[in-house]
């Protein structure tokens, strides 16, 4: 076995190498982290952006009209639809059945909307948009289903599936800590 000179040579360049390495691959992960942690950032600023712009044009729409953002977008809906049904308007703006019936509450009770009983079956509701429903409708700002439904609606069809992929994959993982995350300050503000 060599143990001359020449061999420790060897064996201490071998040593410097894979201290060189090691540098080399944790300046490599220090610049992954930074990135990575620059995207997330990017990412969370991008949904308050998405958040705060959808309360400022909320917090407009309450502003001109007096009803929420969320009761425009129905009165919108029953107005494009003339005789829809509350199940027909849950479906359409992807809301619980029991939440599409409080906005159209609402709207009936600020008299923007009629109930009327379908003649064949009087279990059936029909709505329509009365002449202030429409008068309203006239004098709000748009878009009527607000920014976020606007912006979907404008996006292609392979950048909404990406977009509803990376979703999902984000929502499951809220869900699974969801239990222990109970109290946390939403988006970190």
């Amino acid at each position: 076995m060599a143990s001359g000179p020449a061999h420790r040579g060897r064996k201490q360049a071998g040593a410097r190498a894979g201290s060189q390495g090691k540098r080399t691959g944790s300046a490599t992960m220090a610049m992954e982290r930074a990135m990575r942690g620059g995207l997330e950032l990017q990412t969370l600023q991008g949904f308050r952006t998405i958040v705060g712009s959808a309360r400022v044009h909320d917090a407009e729409v309450r502003r001109i009209c007096g009803i929420s953002g969320s009761q425009l977008w129905a009165l919108a809906e029953i107005a494009r639809a003339d005789g829809t049904t509350v199940n027909s308007l849950s479906d359409r703006m992807a809301l619980h059945q029991t939440t599409a019936s409080n906005l159209v509450n609402a709207l009936v009770e600020r008299k923007l909307i009629r109930r009327m009983r379908d003649t064949g079956d009087q279990r059936v509701v029909h709505l329509h948009v009365t002449s202030d429903g429409r008068r309203m409708l006239l004098r709000t700002p748009g878009p009527h289903p607000g920014l976020l439904v606007d912006a979907l609606r404008n996006l292609d069809v392979d950048s909404l599936e990406r977009l509803r992929s990376s979703l999902g994959v984000l929502v499951g993982i809220m869900r699974s800590t969801e239990r222990s995350a109970a109290g946390e300050t939403l988006m970190g503000e």
